[in-house]
């Protein structure tokens, strides 16, 4: 099973500190991470409205990705006088049930069970 996580930093960021934080996310998790950026406020700074970064979990590894990324973000935010808001957010996708038996087909020979049984 797969699941994403996603980390949103909300606030003005200098021009680097996504990067460093893409790094630091990586160097923890051992995962690869995509960055995208959203609302860039034209400023001259490099200041960013938000940036999300994800990545793609496999299997049973989410509880440890998940202290992995909280560790990184930790460390990234300890570097910042002000640090801005951050967010973690784990999507996995909905789960199918299980299979189940077919019910046993009618009997064709005749016979019929008997009471009781």
């Amino acid at each position: 099973m797969t699941a994403t996580i996603s980390v949103k930093v909300e606030g003005p960021l200098g021009l680097d500190e996504p990067e460093q934080l893409l790094e630091e996310l990586g160097r923890e998790t051992g995962l690869t991470w995509r960055l995208e950026t959203a609302g860039q406020d034209g400023t001259l700074d490099g200041g960013f409205a938000a940036i999300m970064l994800e990545a793609v979990l496999g299997g049973a590894v989410g509880a440890a990705v998940q202290v992995a990324v909280q560790r990184a973000i930790e460390t990234w935010r300890g570097r910042r006088l002000d640090p801005p808001p951050v967010t973690i957010i784990v999507v996995q996708p909905p789960q199918t049930p299980p299979a189940q038996d077919p019910p046993p087909a009618p009997r064709t020979d005749g016979l019929t069970a008997p009471e009781g049984s």
